[in-house]
């Protein structure tokens, strides 16, 4: 079969593959999309707990496709050395989330980790209620656009979008975002104000940048705010002093959907899946044929919708 062979670690090539076997417990996925995700670079790359152990191994965490039997399925992660970037994969039957009807695979992909990461940290790691005040930092991308719009469907009160490039920034407003603050030269003083000018206080802060920016939503915060962090692209450490912690009982919490275990990462998705067949979200996305895998894999780190890799 074709696949995005990595033979070293770096990029994929598109190359041929052996088959996957039929195997108790497991399922031979007819791959339709398989989605580019930065998890899927950094293991690429070596440097990530999940890289492969040996190679050569095809890449991919997730994807969507048909079973055997005809089922249209999510599914994620796939066996190694089986990735999700090709004709097949083999996935274990506790892994598969039947899709919708209605939904389209490259949707139903697209969905899944970086819907998980837009949903989860407002519904799990955040505890978000109808009314609340969400502030989402680093909102202008796909995962960003994504909370905004779950935001929306489960009640916050308000959405403030935090980031950097205005004119994303403003159309997050057609999402449901009702105010925006855009980061420039502000000292973290400045910004906190700022945002908390537009949130009127944040009660849940969906965290995808971290550094001082984060520190400015904490400080923008109302009693007991909570800070569900998710990425670090704007800095690894920061200092948060204790009678911050203190004085607001805030708490901050890390992300990642695995610690919610697989029942309700399951949940989650449906509900995710359920809302797009019903066009209530929409999600951005760019169908790449997996022959081009080596310049999606450059490309990655610039787009702001998702690439998806069609066999």
């Amino acid at each position: 079969m074709k696949a995005a062979v990595l033979t070293e670690f770096g990029v994929p090539r598109y190359a041929d593959h052996a088959e996957p076997a039929p195997a108790e417990g497991m399922e031979v996925i007819d791959v339709a999309a398989a989605t580019l995700n930065a998890v899927d670079v950094v293991i690429a790359s070596g440097t990530h707990y999940l890289s492969p152990k040996s190679l050569p191994t095809v890449s991919g965490i997730e994807g969507a496709g048909t079973t055997s039997d005809g089922r249209r399925v999510y599914f994620s992660p796939p066996v190694s050395p089986y990735g999700s970037m090709a004709q097949q994969a083999l996935v274990p039957t506790t892994s598969l989330i039947e899709l919708p009807e209605g939904l389209d695979f490259s949707t139903a992909a697209t969905l899944g980790n970086a819907g998980l990461a837009a949903l989860m940290p407002l519904t799990h790691g955040g505890r978000m209620k109808p009314g609340e005040n969400v502030v989402i930092l680093g909102g202008t991308g796909v995962v960003g656009r994504l909370a905004v719009q779950t935001a929306r469907l489960l009640g916050a009160g308000s959405i403030t979008v935090v980031g950097r490039d205005e004119a994303a920034l403003e159309s997050t407003r057609d999402l449901g975002a009702t105010a925006t603050v855009a980061i420039g030269d502000q000292n973290v003083d400045e910004l906190s104000s700022a945002i908390r000018t537009a949130s009127s206080g944040a009660d849940v802060v969906v965290d995808y940048v971290w550094g001082a920016v984060a520190l400015a939503a904490l400080r923008a915060g109302n009693r007991l705010v909570r800070l569900v962090q998710i990425g670090d692209r704007a800095g690894a450490e920061i200092t948060v002093p204790a009678q911050l912690m203190r004085s607001l009982g805030a708490s901050v919490h890390g992300f990642m959907p695995m610690h919610y275990g697989p029942e309700a990462t399951s949940q989650s998705y449906r509900t995710l899946t359920d809302w797009a067949a019903a066009g209530k979200i929409t999600v951005e996305y760019e169908n790449v044929p997996l022959a081009e895998v080596a310049s999606a894999w450059e490309r990655a780190p610039r787009t702001r919708h998702k690439l998806v890799l069609v066999p």
